[in-house]
């Protein structure tokens, strides 16, 4: 019998052969994939998160996916079926977490053989918050400066408020959500603009408008400027009388500089009301200031100017009477 020796002969040294098998084996398979070619490329990561929690830290947007097959397989090959997911939705509680990403390859690349698939990173590490809501301001956002002279007076924004919602440290840190830039540049007059809202954190979401109608009110540029030594006017003084009292006064106005810059004062801009004398003396009269509606007067240098009046000489006042009726 010739079975027995051949058995002997496979049990003898048993160790030293079952080694020399699996170096075999080993050597077989490193070849076998060493020879393997690869193609990498990058797959969009798909992030699920439909349950109680969403993610309040950064998640790459695409993963690396490399496919090691043969180089005849290899032109089969394209990341257009690839897909790569992160799924949250099953995380109930707060914390941090390392999720796998999972791939799911189209048929074509599954049936290849020999296979070897590899992602990077195979993990990502999350943090995961409940989700929270909020009301914050639309803040408009101006770029540019109205011209010489104008200043933006107001900025309204329709819709004034809108709603975020997202990670709830996020949203609770969060105030306003900003616009795209209006631009005032050179303007001198108010502008409405339809601008789009500027989300410029992709973890969180604006919801009731995508955009805002920005209105921003162009006024002049208050300014204050003196205007120095105005002779002040001496009115309604009766024919009877006579004064030669010569006063001047400064005053210094508020208002548009543009058209203060434009504006020369009037003969009557300073004057005093003479109306209500009847007789010779001295008297202390209130000094009147008529500027443009436009201008607010900041200050004048007197107040009240001391004014003599006298009786005029009779011919003078029958000469003057005679030269008004002939007018």
């Amino acid at each position: 019998m010739k079975t027995k020796p051949l058995l002997e002969k496979l049990k003898f040294n048993w160790p030293a052969k079952a080694v020399c098998v699996i170096v075999a084996c080993l050597f077989y398979l490193f070849n076998r994939y060493a020879s393997l070619e690869k193609k990498s490329m990058p797959v969009s990561l798909n992030v699920v998160q439909d349950g109680e929690m969403v993610c309040a830290s950064h998640i790459p947007s695409s993963v690396s996916v490399t496919i090691s097959t043969s180089a005849e397989n290899l032109s089969q090959v394209s990341g257009d079926n690839i897909f790569a997911q992160l799924d949250l939705s099953w995380i109930t509680q707060e914390g941090t977490f390392e999720i796998p990403v999972v791939i799911d390859l189209p048929p074509n690349i599954v049936e290849l053989d020999p296979l070897q698939v590899t992602v990077y990173p195979e993990k990502v590490k999350v943090r995961l918050e409940k989700n929270a809501m909020k009301s914050v301001k639309v803040e408009p956002l101006l770029s540019g400066k109205p011209a010489e002279g104008y200043k933006i007076e107001s900025v309204e924004s329709i819709p004034e408020f809108v709603s975020v919602f997202g990670p709830r440290s996020i949203v609770q840190s969060m105030a306003s959500v900003s616009t795209e830039g209006v631009s005032v540049d050179g303007l001198s007059d108010s502008t409405t603009q339809t601008v789009r809202l500027a989300n410029t954190n992709r973890l969180v979401k604006i919801y009731g408008a995508e955009s805002a109608q920005v209105t921003a009110n162009i006024d002049y540029e208050d300014g204050i400027k003196e205007f120095k030594s105005l002779k002040i006017l001496l009115r309604n003084l009766s024919a009877n009388f006579e004064c030669d009292t010569q006063k001047r006064a400064s005053i210094t106005l508020r208002g548009p500089s543009l058209l203060m810059n434009d504006w020369t004062p009037n003969p009557d801009t300073l004057s005093v009301d003479l109306s209500e004398i009847k007789e010779e003396g001295e008297y202390l009269l209130p000094v009147s200031v008529l500027i443009p509606q436009e201008f607010h007067l900041e200050s004048v240098s007197v107040d009240n100017i001391s004014v003599t009046v006298k009786n005029r000489p009779p011919a003078e006042v029958v000469d003057e009477t005679l030269q008004a009726e002939k007018q």
